[in-house]
């Protein structure tokens, strides 16, 4: 498979995914998305779950092979490591890279929270979730905000990536979800620190 990252304005990333699965025909690629994470908001001592864009401005697409239509001169032109297409800019991505989106994010696309435990002395003791396999690249964590940001190299350089968390505290309430309906919790099978 072969994953590109296509560029636009932070906060029209559904806008352009859906308007690449409108323009381009299906049989030229498997899937266009973006790469959403659950974050916290507390709101009136409540624990609110959403589903924000991972990476701002960033819009991902994945076919079985070099798409045709980039191939092609009359509407392709190529800049730097990238095709650019129309207005579109397509950056094929690293091996490495592709495996970091599929290990944080799953093949859902969304980087679900991750539990941070905290023993007596406010040391890290316990963690589950995404965050697991970059733990040791974490620079701090804003356990009031709900977010651990993590050094990462990602399309070639090092990038503070935000990743969603949970405490204990929202573990003993039922989370409130953006669409207004209440859901059990249910972590995810993974490694625990």
């Amino acid at each position: 498979m072969v994953w590109y990252l296509i560029r636009t304005w932070a906060g029209r990333e559904e806008e352009m995914a859906e308007e690449i699965r409108r323009i381009v025909p299906d049989s030229m690629y498997e899937e266009c998305f973006v790469i959403g994470q659950e974050r916290i908001w507390r709101r009136q001592q409540q624990s609110v779950v959403h589903v924000e864009s991972m990476f701002p401005g960033c819009v991902f697409m994945v076919s079985k092979k070099t798409i045709p239509f980039l191939c092609q001169k009359k509407t392709a032109s190529v800049m730097g490591r990238g095709v650019v297409w129309g207005d579109l800019t397509f950056l094929p991505l690293m091996r490495e890279d592709v495996d970091f989106l599929l290990k944080i994010s799953g093949r859902d696309h969304v980087a679900r929270l991750s539990y941070v435990g905290k023993d007596d002395q406010g040391q890290i003791c316990q963690m589950a979730g995404p965050l697991v396999s970059c733990r040791e690249q974490v620079e701090r964590y804003q356990f009031k905000k709900r977010y651990a940001l993590v050094r990462h190299r990602f399309l070639g350089e090092v990038r503070g990536i935000v990743f969603g968390i949970m405490l204990k505290e929202d573990l003993n309430q039922k989370l409130l979800y953006d669409n207004r309906e209440e859901k059990d919790l249910i972590l995810g099978k993974g490694p625990i620190l």
